[in-house]
């Protein structure tokens, strides 16, 4: 799924041919305006439809609470930090994952 502002891709939303993680991305200039919630949104109900129990959000700790506060919108909860595993920019950096149950009614 992706979302094309007039610009190269302001947004995108990927699921892995096998297991259920996903990945958001949103271009910068792009946040603030609901895109994130309304691919967040199709991720969660496609998951849902092909019959996935739980969705698992790898995020990467680079100082910001964007991506983990419209995961916990959508009712993610967090399930661990792995410290200091990622690279970007230069700096070393945590990995926070966050974790929804799909299933209903249990």
């Amino acid at each position: 799924m992706r979302l094309r502002l007039r610009q190269p891709v302001a947004a995108q939303a990927r699921l892995p041919a096998h297991g259920r993680g996903h990945r958001l991305y949103l271009s910068p200039g792009h946040t603030g305006r609901g895109i994130g919630s309304a691919l967040l949104g199709g991720v969660l109900a496609g998951c849902a439809a092909a019959g996935a129990r739980q969705i698992i959000a790898v995020i990467a700790d680079t100082g910001s609470d964007a991506s983990a506060a419209l995961h916990r919108r959508f009712g993610f909860t967090q399930a661990g930090v792995l410290s200091g595993v990622g690279r970007k920019h230069g700096r070393w950096i945590d990995t926070v994952l966050m974790q929804k149950d799909l299933s209903p009614g249990e």
